[in-house]
This record gives C-alpha cells, structure tokens and sequence, in this order.
C-alpha cells in the first residue's frame, strides 16, 4: 500500500493552509501540499528536509541579535532529528498489521518544536516554523507553520502595551472595569495609586471606593444613575487617599449593553489633574497678588502703544484724571493735553530718551483734572521691543503723589521729594545668618539705606553703628536678643536711619526667624515710614481744624464702640435735637444710645439700624436720612453720614460719624414736589380737555352732517333719493348719537367717581346670572362680529354692586367684540380662593403692545390692537372695579392672546351657569366701484369711515371732482406719491401717526411736496390750529363739517369751467 495520499486525498489536503509533506526515512521529501510548496519557495519534492531545517534562534533575541547556533550546533540538532525521524519509521513499521491504529498512535506521541527553515546557500536567517513530526508506513509525516506573522503580531503587542504603560505613567491615566450585574470590578495599578489603595487587597466594591471620595464630592453619584442606561459619561471629583492628600480625578466611562439593551458593563479611565489644578491655582493666587498689590498701592498701570500714538490705563488711571473708564484708551494728544504747559517739554524729552536708552525712566508732571484741579504724578516707563528689536509700545506704571507733595509743600525740590516718595513706597528684603552675620541685601534694600551696592551689605555692628540712630541703637540690640529667644514670633519695630547722605528717616522694620537649608536665618522686610510719620502728624493737625469747623457749621459728631456698644455725643448732637448738652461730670437722664433710638421717628428708625447694620458689614459709607423728634413735639430732618473703623486684623472696632440739619433743605424739595405735581395735574387737564373736544366732535360731525344731507335732499323733494338711501343716512345719525350720549354717559361716571359721589352698594352677587345677562344682552353684537361668547360655571359670587358690576363687564366684553376678527371666542371663567375671587376674560386675538398696555386704562387713549379705538370704556371699567375695593389686570402676549382679571372679595352665593352663545356669520360688504376719473383729484386721509362717507357725499355733488381715502397715514403717503392729487385733506389723530407726521413725509418727498395739504380735524382749540399753519399746512378745516363753507372752500380751490 502507497503512502502517498490519493488524488482525492491531494486535493483535499491541499485546502489546508498548514504545510504538510512525507518523506522517506532519510528525510527525502516524496509529497508535499501546496502550502507546503508555497513556504518552500519551489517544488520540494526530492529535496532534502533534515538540511533544510537549522535549529531556532534563542527567545530572548531580539531582530538584530545574534546568528543563532553555531555549526557544530546545527549539525548535532539536526543529527537528533534524524535519529527521532528513523526511530518513529521503524517503530510504525514494526507491526504493519496494526494498519490504522498503529499510524494513529504513533500520531498521537508525535514529536514538535520550532526551526528555522533554510532553503538555498544565500546565507539568509531563515524562515521560522513550527513542526510536527510522526510516522506512518514506513515513511515520515511532516506538518510545517510559518511563525512570520505570530511574531509580529507578538511584537506589534509588545510596543502597543510599551506605549500604553508609558502613555498611562506620564499622563497619569488609569484604566477600570466594573460588571454592573456582579458588581465586580477591575482597576489597574493606576487607579490603586489615585485612590491610595493596595492592588494586592483586590479591587475595592463601589461602595468602598466611594469611601475614598471627598464627602462633598459624594452627592454627585453620576456612576449610579449612568448604570440604567447605556452612553458615554464623565465625573469630576476629589479623592482622599490613605496619607490624607487630596487628588483631583477626572473619571470618563462607557455603559456597554448586552444583546437585550440592558447595561452589562462599563469600562473607563481615569485621569489624575491634580497638578494642573494646583497650578491653576498657584497661577490665580499671583494674579490675585498682583491686583491686590496694585489697589492697595493705588498703582495706575499703563502702555502707550507706538504705532497707533494711542495710550491705555488700568480704572485707577482714569480715577486720577476724574474720568469715566475708556477702553478705546486716550490719543497722545489727548493725554499731552491734560499736562501742564510747564511740564510738557520734560515729559517728552523723557519720552524720546526712553525710546533711545533700554532703561526704565522716571519723570514727574502735572496733570489736569476734568474739574479743572492738577495732580502731581509720578510715572516709570520702560521701551517694549518686538522680536526683531524695533520699539513697538511704552510699558509703565504711575503714582499719584498730590498727597505727599501737598504734606511737604516744598515746591521747590519737588523733583528729588517725588523721588524720595516713590523709594518710601519700595520694601527693602534682606537675610541675615545669625551665627556667620552672613547678610544679603536687595537692591532695594541698598537705595533705602543709600548705600552703594559695590561695597556689600554691612555687618550688624557696622549696620548699627553707622545707620542706626545713635538714640535707637541699644533698643535695636535688645529687639534681637528677644527675637532670637523667640524664634516663632514675628517682631515689628521703628527706627530712625541716618542715610549715607546724611539724611534722617523712618523705618519700619518686620522680622522673623526662620529655619533655611539646616540652618536659622533671619528674613526681615525694610519700609521707609517717614511720609506716613508725616501724615499722621498732619492729620492731627487737620482733625484739630475739623473740629473747628464742624462747631463753626452746627455739624454734630458721634462714634459708637462696636465692642461695648458705647455712645459718644459732641454737643452739637444734643443740639440738633433741642437738647442741652450734659454739663460736667453729670450724667444725663438718658445715654446718646438711648436718645439714638428713642428720639428717631419710628418710620425711620428701622432704616437708621439697617443702614449702621449694612455699613459695618460692607465696610463702605452708611448715607440716609431721617427725623428726630423735638421736645417740643415737632420734628426735624437730619443727615446722617458714617463709616466703620477697623483694627489691624480687619475686625470692625468703631463707627464714626457727622450729623447735619436738612430741615431747610427738605422744605424746599417739599415745595418744589408739590409745584411740578401741581404743573403735571394742569398739563393733565389740558391733555383730557383736547382728547374729550375731539372725541365729542367725532359724532357731532356724522350727526350735524347727515342732518345737513337729509335736509338738503327734503328741499330738493322726496323723489330725489331713494328711501333706502334716507333710512342708512339717518341710522348713521342714530349711531354716532348713541356713541355721542356713551361718551357722555362715561364722562358723567368718571366725574362722579373721581368727585366721590357715584352711589357704590356693596352686595354679594351671583356671578353665574351676572355673566349670563351680560353674554345675552351682546349676543347681537358678537354674532354680528362672529365672535364666540364662552362662560363657565363659578358656583360661586363676589361682594360687589351688581349694577355697576354688570356695566363693567358689559363695556369690557363689548370693547374685546369689537376688536376681534371673526371667528374669534371669549371665555369668562371665574376662580377663588375663598378670600379674593378673580373674574378672567380671555381671548385668542391679536396682542396688544406694550404701549398699548400702558395707554389701555387712561382716559381717550388708543385702545384696540390696531390703535384705532380711543374712548374712556375701560378707564371706566378700572374706575368701576377701584370703587368696588377690586382691580383690573391684563395680560397679553403674542400667541396667548388677551387676558383680562376682574379681582372681587369673594361671596358665597348660589350656584352659577354655563353658556355658550352661536357663533355667527362672517360680515361682509361689497367694495363700491371705483370713482371715475374727474379733471380735480381730491385724496382723503381718515380712518372713521362715516366722515369718509360724508365727504364722498359732499365731493359727489361737484362732479368735476374725483376723491379717494386712505384709512391710515401710511397708506396716504403712498396714495399720495402714486396718484398725486391735487387737494390732500388730513385728520390730525391717525391710528398710525398723526397728521403733522404725514405732512412732514409729504414734503420731504420732491414728487408730493407742492401738494396742497389741509387739515380737517376734531382738534378745534385755536392753538391746534395755530400749530398746524405754523408747521405748513396750507389751511385748517373743522369737524363737525359746515356744509356750505366745505363746498365753498373746494368751489375756491376747484373754480368751475
């Protein structure tokens, strides 16, 4: 029997991806597969397998190590695999009638290793494999795997878990797992780090790491609620570790779900940011540092930028020139303006010297003020270079020294004192070895003392004895003895200094011992104090002149102990309130803290305290005033001015302050009040006197003019007009009658509300019948309109007169028909809560504006959303409603709506209604025909049709005469620039704008500006009339219209043929 495979056999061997071949005893190849070929590199068979393999590299060796095993090596590795390949034949050979079994156990104990596969002599390393040997009728059977892509797959690992190691160490990055079904978690080394813990404990429970987490850090409990629902998340938060440091951790992770959309696991990292937050914070607290030194040194910091000339300033800059703050910055010649005259020519030698020498440069100048005063300031400035070293900006800082300057008042050495004055703002440091006197000092330390840096700090003795005040010398030497006793004190003391010079100043001096690098040195801060030694000297003398002066104006001074609660009256405060003041040593009947509280009058003493209270808490001006009260009985007002004073650790220990009698002061205002109130009621009177004439005069126009119209088509005879044309024009006359005797109606009602004699019974009313009459007596109206009336049951009444209740609601409902488009609803509901009931009337039409609110309860002002509606009904209805103890409330909003609140005191009546009234038709009207064209354009701007009307009926009787209307003053201008009439006839109250705003885009328009305009309006007081000549309107007609005089004064423009 062959061992060689079939060609069924072949070919499904050849499928397999692994190298597979027989050989003879000798290692020969008799068959191999084409994998086995394709390793190969050509046709194996009849070649020798046991040269072709060498014996592997060594694991540990890397791509560039050595070249594996010697020859003798090789020889001898590839002898024993000869020896194994015989063995394995001769054994399967043995008992050929085992047949199967025999080849399958001698499969089974095959033999295995790696090797490097050298076809050819070319001197290559080989390719590396993995064999399989065994035997089988007398022939061996090989398997041979090419490691090539193991290898680097395990390199490729290898690198990647490199990286990832570093990438977590330098990034402080850490990696967790936890099964949320298990609870079961996995952190990595990292993590164990951040949260302090031992890897070999194994990963702490959720609830045990949470123990590690900062307790006000504890509430977030992100991880919990992100275990319902798979996502991305992310958690700040701090970690205490077992030490007690604090970590800031920036945790992110992934909710993973299993097949059914259930959270399984999440898997996240975890970042260390503690050093950049510390960082952060180190970098704020030098800012901070920084700004505070700049306000407490009233520091004006600022840079003059060269290529624009333009130069910008922090606040403290534009505090001392007394102007507001300018981003933009100032112009050099604004600045050089603001510098005195005298001044000016140093500053700029200054300034070009900068620009020469790269060194800081010091100048002194006055500036003015915007109220007109100078300031004395002193200014640093250093040249700023780019990077190519051309000047690109002046960098500074300043000072203003007016103070000290004014404290010497030696103006003729202002130079050098301005000098001395910003040395006595620098701190010297310095440090001294107590044990080697070793010292260092800085340079500013040298220019306090004036002592040249090239000759080295002095010794303590020669520091003593040559700038230590000789009266000063033995108290410096007893300081040190008790500073080096008590090395955790820090000591403050004074002394007198004799500069190099000559000259004697003050310093202040803060010392303390500390331990530096194994030893103790002693670290000090230099101040000159002398100015504020100076300063404090003046400003006793200043107080001795306050004093005076406060006596001298009737000013009352006091100061309260915040400690003790102590009071303290000069006698100008017993004065200011009619009270003598105690004489000697005899104590008053009451403390100034008693007479501070009892003598204040009640509406103001809790503002007297709150104001103290807020002053001593803010630390700022406490500014108010009040009255006291005389013995007498009478009262006075004062003013009370005052500001806490505190001690060097920033506790509040006193509270000064003046107070001033402003009786005077508020009489006059007083006066001043009630003269421009009375100015504001006459102007009133005067607004309600114009608006009432030109609502009065709107229907009395309709009214006298259709009169005129019937009578003039009675003489003409009965046959002349239609009687259906008679019957329209007299309902025209019956309803601007109607509106003529409302008006009236509403007047007379306003009248006796505002004079108090409008009868009021106050009793509690059902709102349910109330609301059903109301929605019944305009169901007309509203399905004329087609609006929906829409109530609600209450169930419940209000405490109100029912009449005037009912007139209320009627010209409120009535006033929303009349401004809604059709298909409209308003729904009154009612609500309460046993106490107060409110009454809503809602609609869903257009919003009314924020004018229009504001305008909607007054008197004649613009009501509907248009502006169109002008009339008193709703002043009416909150005259009503006040007079009731109630109140009316709107709210309106675009896309909501109108809302109106009609508010009650509640009663409890009997049971209420609900109705809903038919919504009614669309109302149309067919459009008349257009006007033929006559030789005479007329255009008339009004918005009341019914004027409208009579005036088309006028113009119709001069048939030489063609007329068109606009409804708005827009829609005029437009008519007017389009068909260019002849004769512009303007109402002055348009829903727009008015009259003299039309005329105004009228002339201003080349094409209408020869237009002749005419006003023809309501307003007839003489001075609407002068004001509109007097703006250029070519005449001024009124309404109501006199027939004969309108169709002379168009006679007169338009003269027939």
């Amino acid at each position: 029997m062959s061992p060689l495979p079939s060609p069924l056999q072949a070919a499904l061997l050849a499928l397999g991806r692994e190298g597979l071949a027989v050989s003879t005893p000798d290692g020969r190849i008799a068959w191999a597969n084409p994998a086995f070929a394709a390793l190969w590199g050509a046709d194996p068979v009849g070649a020798d397998l046991l040269a072709a393999l060498a014996p592997p590299r060594d694991e540990g060796d890397g791509e560039d190590g050595d070249e594996g095993a010697t020859a003798a090596d090789a020889a001898a590795w590839r002898t024993a695999l000869a020896r194994d390949l015989a063995a394995r034949v001769a054994a399967a050979a043995a008992d050929p009638a085992a047949g199967e079994a025999a080849s399958e156990a001698a499969g089974r104990a095959a033999a295995e290793g790696r090797a490097r596969l050298q076809v050819g002599a070319d001197g290559s390393p080989g390719i590396p494999v993995s064999w399989r040997l065994a035997a089988a009728m007398g022939h061996g059977l090989w398997t041979l795997s090419d490691l090539r892509p193991l290898q680097a797959a395990q390199a490729q690992a290898a690198r990647g878990s490199a990286l990832l190691e570093a990438a977590q160490e330098f990034g402080r990055l850490g990696v967790w797992e936890r099964d949320l079904r298990t609870g079961h978690g996995h952190w990595d080394r990292h993590v164990f780090r951040f949260f302090g813990l031992d890897p070999a404990q194994g990963t702490p429970s959720f609830e045990q790491a949470r123990q590690r987490i900062h307790p006000e850090d504890r509430g977030a409990d992100d991880f919990q609620r992100s275990t319902t629902r798979p996502g991305r998340y992310a958690q700040r938060f701090r970690v205490v570790d077992g030490e007690g440091r604090l970590r800031w951790i920036h945790s992110q992770w992934e909710v993973v779900a299993d097949r059914r959309g259930r959270p399984r696991v999440a898997r996240g990292v975890m970042v260390d940011d503690s050093e950049a937050i510390a960082a952060a914070r180190s970098l704020d607290e030098a800012s901070a540092q920084l700004a505070l030194a700049l306000e407490l040194g009233e520091i004006v910091v600022w840079r003059h930028d060269l290529a624009s000339d333009r130069l910008y300033y922090n606040p403290r800059g534009y505090e001392v020139l007394a102007m507001p703050y300018r981003p933009e910055g100032l112009s050099l010649a604004e600045v050089r303006a603001l510098i005195h005259p005298d001044d000016l020519p140093a500053v700029v030698d200054a300034a070009r010297e900068a620009l020469v020498h790269d060194v800081p440069t010091d100048m002194a100048a006055r500036y003015r003020r915007s109220d007109g005063s100078w300031r004395h300031v002193l200014t640093r400035r250093v040249l700023q270079r780019d990077g190519a070293g051309r000047p690109l900006a002046f960098l500074g800082v300043a000072l203003d020294i007016t103070r000290q300057r004014e404290v010497r008042q030696q103006a003729d050495r202002l130079q050098r004192q301005l000098e001395n004055a910003a040395s006595a703002a620098g701190i010297g440091m310095w440090t001294r070895d107590p044990q080697s006197d070793e010292t260092h000092w800085d340079p500013e330390t040298y220019r306090l003392y004036g002592r040249a840096p090239a000759l080295g700090p002095p010794s303590r003795e020669d520091w003593l004895q040559t700038y230590v005040h000789p009266d000063d010398r033995e108290r410096m030497r007893a300081l040190r003895a008790r500073q080096l006793a008590a090395p955790e004190q820090v000591f403050e003391h004074e002394f007198r200094v004799i500069r190099g010079d000559g000259e004697l100043r003050w310093f202040a001096q803060r010392v303390r011992l500390e331990p530096w690098e194994g030893r103790a040195l002693v670290f000090g801060a230099t101040l000159d104090v002398t100015e504020r030694r100076r300063a404090d000297q003046a400003l006793r003398d200043a107080n001795d002149r306050v004093a005076l002066a406060t006596r001298a104006a009737g000013i009352g001074t006091w100061e309260v102990d915040l400690r003790s609660g102590e009071v303290r009256w000069d006698a100008q405060m017993y004065a200011l309130r009619g009270l003598p003041a105690p004489a000697g040593e005899v104590a008053p009947a009451l403390s100034p803290a008693q007479l501070r509280t009892a003598l204040a009058h009640p509406d103001e003493l809790a503002l007297v305290l709150e104001a103290n209270r807020r002053s001593i808490e803010r630390g700022a001006m406490a500014s108010y005033e009040f009255r006291v009260r005389w013995p007498d009985g009478s009262y006075r007002w004062l003013a009370s001015r005052s500001v806490p004073v505190y001690d060097d650790a920033g506790r509040a220990v006193r509270q000064i302050g003046v107070n001033l009698d402003i009786q005077e002061s508020v009489d006059a205002e007083t006066a001043r009040r009630e003269a421009l109130a009375a100015q504001r009621q006459s102007e009133a009177k005067s607004q309600f006197l114009a608006r009432m004439s030109h609502e009065l005069r709107t229907p009395l126009n309709a009214i006298l003019g259709f009169t005129q119209l019937l009578e003039r088509d009675a003489e003409a005879g009965a046959a002349a007009e239609p009687a259906a044309q008679r019957l329209a024009k007299l309902r025209h006359v019956r309803q601007a009658a109607d509106h003529l005797l409302a008006l009236v109606n509403e007047v007379l009602d306003l009248a006796r509300i505002e004079s108090g004699t409008l009868q009021i019974e106050p009793v509690p009313v059902a709102l349910d019948p109330l609301v059903a009459e109301v929605l019944d007596s305009l169901a007309a109206e509203a399905a004329a309109g087609g609006v929906v009336l829409v109530a609600e049951t209450a169930g419940f009444g209000v405490r109100a007169d029912r009449e005037r209740l009912r007139q209320a609601l009627t010209r409120l409902l009535a006033h929303r028909i009349r401004h809604l488009a059709p298909g409209s609803q308003v729904r009154v509901a009612a609500a309460g809560d046993g106490s107060d009931a409110v009454l809503a009337v809602a609609d869903d039409g257009q919003a009314l504006t924020a004018d229009q609110q504001l305008q909607l309860f007054e008197a004649f002002g613009r009501h509907g959303p248009d502006g169109t509606d002008v009339a008193m009904s709703l002043a009416l209805v909150k005259a009503l409603l006040t007079s009731m103890a109630g109140r009316i409330e709107v709210d309106s909003a675009p896309g909501r709506g109108t809302r109106f609140m009609l508010w009650l005191p509640q009663a409890a009546v009997g049971a209420g209604i609900a109705a809903t009234l038919a919504q009614a038709g669309q109302p149309g009207a067919e459009a008349a025909d257009p006007a033929p064209a006559r030789p005479g354009r007329v255009l008339y701007i009004e918005d009341n049709t019914v004027n409208v009307l009579l005036v088309e009926e006028l113009i119709a009787q001069r048939g030489r005469l063609e007329l068109r209307s606009a409804p708005t003053g827009e829609a005029g201008v437009l008519e007017a620039r389009s068909w260019l009439p002849d004769l512009v006839l303007i109402d002055m109250q348009l829903p727009d704008f008015d009259g003299f705003e039309v005329l105004r885009r009228l002339r201003a328009d080349t094409a209408t500006a020869g237009l002749r305009c005419i006003a023809l309006s309501a307003n007839a007081m003489p001075e609407d009339v002068q004001r509109a000549l007097a703006s250029g309107f070519d005449d001024y007609w009124t309404k109501p219209i006199r027939f004969a005089s309108f169709l002379a004064g168009l006679d007169a423009l338009f003269p027939p043929a």
